[in-house]
């Protein structure tokens, strides 16, 4: 769980940076202007609002960035210093390559166990 912490700790830093947006119409908005670098979605997301946001790729032809499921959406919101967030988009390509590095670190270290 200390990668998980350090996760969150690290898209905190990120937000403090303002290169964080967060909640749905924020980061559908940002995915269709082509600023999301990287997509960060709750594990625990409703079907309706990730159906919502799979339409924005499929029906409007959008390219979507980069998506990982991670964290509750009281993790990421906490992360952030918001209420629950269900969407994360971070804006910063930097802070998006080192982020995608951790979250596929986590994975690579899950698949070994």
């Amino acid at each position: 769980m200390t990668d998980g912490l350090n996760t969150l700790k690290f898209l905190g830093l990120a937000a403090r940076a303002g290169s964080v947006v967060s909640g749905f119409d924020q980061v559908t908005s940002s995915v269709r202007r082509g600023q999301a670098e990287l997509l960060i979605i709750a594990t625990d997301i409703s079907r309706n609002t990730l159906s919502k946001l799979l339409d924005i790729g499929s029906k409007e032809g959008v390219k979507m960035p980069e998506a990982f499921s991670f964290g509750t959406q009281y993790e990421l919101g906490r992360a952030i210093g918001k209420p629950d967030r269900a969407l994360i988009a971070v804006t910063d390509k930097g802070f998006a390559d080192k982020l995608s590095a951790m979250l596929q670190s986590m994975i690579n270290k899950e698949d070994i166990h």
